[in-house]
């Protein structure tokens, strides 16, 4: 079944990221070569030529540049991983990241193109196919550098002496949003054409007026370290996080009698066990983490209760209506009415 996820990271030398590292493990190779079988198919787009290093050949030339020549605080990439629709084979799935690559790599405003690698990642039961796509800020105007200069900064007054303007096209939401919604409407047409009936949406459930609360992605990375049994923080919350939503969907009333108080309890329950610090600024303890997890579900469960009492209260009148006003009451509190004296009760 199609699913929806794009996720956006920024890889910067401030926090200690490698564009060279990020390519090299998106295209399995280098420190990645034994898990070469995973990429499926990789490509690069927009990339400028330069003297002795030519990224137009390898790519991996211009993430190792960026990462030696790009200023300290600055961004060297921008990635997106995206699942592909399994309904897809390999050669539709590869057509499709192209086409997205490209459309969102050229620039409307400012003019020009972005530099971009991507590479498909597949299993063997296709379980789980998706993609990487490395962005680069640095706008391609087809002028001749060299890689030092290329990341220079700017000079509007002699674009040849200074460095490959950085887009500003790509900031906060007003590039994200957009975005998501570019991939929902290209991967619903590549689905449509292959005669597929799936579709995905790349909207939250709640503008989409479905009151189920939506699961939280695991990630290859995280489940992997849950299958080794490797310390992994956010696994077991993510995975605690996901059961109260499945039950939350499978045990609660219908989306119309449904109460709004547990869908807010368990957004509370993930931001506040998501993040591992408490209030003062010091670290959690795994105790104080299951302490929490125990007390916010505790609070599901009476609400869950009480909501599941009002819709079987609602479902008594109901009954009691189409039965005449024959009273369904239960216990000694229960008051005789006149359908039990005229059948013999007391």
């Amino acid at each position: 079944m199609a699913i929806y996820h794009l996720q956006c990271n920024i890889g910067t030398k401030l926090e200690g990221h490698s564009a060279g590292a990020k390519c090299a493990y998106i295209t399995r190779t280098e420190d990645y070569a034994k898990k070469a079988d995973e990429c499926a198919y990789t490509a690069s787009g927009n990339m400028p030529k330069w003297p002795k290093t030519n990224p137009q050949e390898d790519p991996a030339h211009y993430w190792k540049a960026a990462d030696i020549y790009e200023r300290d605080n600055g961004r060297l990439f921008r990635e997106l991983e995206i699942a592909l629709p399994r309904e897809l084979n390999l050669e539709q799935q590869k057509a499709l990241c192209h086409a997205f690559a490209e459309k969102i790599t050229n620039l409307k405003g400012e003019g020009g193109k972005l530099p971009f690698t991507f590479s498909i990642h597949t299993d063997k039961d296709n379980h789980n196919p998706h993609f990487h796509l490395m962005i680069s800020e640095r706008i391609n105007d087809g002028l001749n550098r060299n890689a030092s200069t290329w990341f220079k900064r700017a000079s509007p007054k002699d674009p040849k002496k200074g460095g490959a303007i950085k887009s500003q096209e790509l900031n906060g939401k007003q590039w994200l949003n957009p975005t998501r919604e570019t991939w929902a409407t290209m991967a619903n047409e590549a689905l449509k054409n292959a005669d597929q009936k799936a579709t995905i949406d790349h909207r939250s459930n709640e503008a989409r007026g479905i009151e189920n609360i939506p699961q939280k992605h695991m990630g290859a990375k995280c489940a992997g370290m849950m299958k080794r049994g490797a310390h992994c923080q956010r696994g077991p919350n993510i995975e605690m996080f996901n059961k109260g939503a499945k039950f939350q969907k499978d045990y609660l009333p219908a989306p119309h009698a449904r109460a709004k108080l547990p869908m807010k309890a368990m957004r509370q329950v993930h931001t506040r066990v998501s993040s591992p610090l408490r209030k003062d600024g010091k670290l959690k303890t795994w105790q104080e983490i299951a302490d929490e997890l125990s007390q916010q579900f505790a609070q599901l469960m009476k609400i869950w209760h009480q909501t599941e009492m009002d819709r079987l209260r609602r479902e008594r009148e109901r009954i009691e209506q189409t039965m005449g006003g024959i009273n369904f009451s239960f216990g000694p509190a229960a008051r005789p009415t006149t359908a039990t004296r005229k059948m013999g009760g007391p």
